[in-house]
């Protein structure tokens, strides 16, 4: 079954590939192939989502676990996808899986019909 046939249809998603190191043990990383069901949000909101309210900025850790509501494993080209043996929490405790995982998520976060022209525009 899709990633996406098992999420709520009220809920705004999308959905990517990449990979994500998961500790082996205390010096050992190994990169797993995934794919990431992440919340989506208006683009134009980004800015103010990275920030806290006192104008520091929030931890990759604290980013990644507000927008990505599920990790699943990729079965071989197709959009078929299985459940992983480790979950987001034990994901997040890697502080190079966050950063990739938030990374990932604003480089792939979709934009607006109009955001998109507007970028386009010169000058």
């Amino acid at each position: 079954m899709g990633v996406m046939n098992e999420l709520s249809p009220e809920v705004d998603t999308f959905v990517c590939r990449f990979s994500i190191p998961v500790r082996l043990d205390e010096e050992r990383f190994q990169y797993f192939p995934v794919v990431g069901v992440f919340r989506g949000m208006p683009f134009d909101q980004v800015d103010q989502w990275v920030m806290r309210p006192d104008g520091r900025a929030r931890t990759d850790r604290e980013l990644a676990a507000e927008v990505l509501l599920e990790l699943r494993r990729p079965l071989g080209s197709t959009s078929k996808t299985a459940s992983l043996k480790f979950g987001i929490t034990d994901v997040l405790e890697v502080d190079r899986a966050a950063a990739i995982i938030v990374s990932t998520f604003l480089a792939e976060l979709p934009r607006g019909a109009g955001q998109e022209l507007e970028s386009e525009l010169p000058g």
